[in-house]
């Protein structure tokens, strides 16, 4: 019992440091999705679908990001 007790402890440990990972690494691509939308948005005509394609992100992404530059 105490090996078993002692391997769901490393395995919940395990899932907890991936599970940070993977939060970590969502929120960078995040941040990196969203200066280069920024980027697109101030430096060229596109229209948002086209911002979209460019950076294989959704619609919605888009229009978050610029609704969130116009508010700062």
């Amino acid at each position: 019992m105490a090996y078993e007790a002692s391997l769901k402890s490393k395995w919940d440990t395990q899932n907890a440091f991936d599970s940070v990972r993977r939060e970590a690494l969502k929120e960078g691509a995040e941040k990196r999705d969203f200066q280069f939308i920024k980027n697109l948005l101030f430096n060229t005509d596109f229209d948002d679908e086209k911002i979209a394609e460019l950076a294989s992100v959704s619609l919605g992404f888009v229009q978050r990001v610029k609704a969130e530059l116009k508010v700062k």
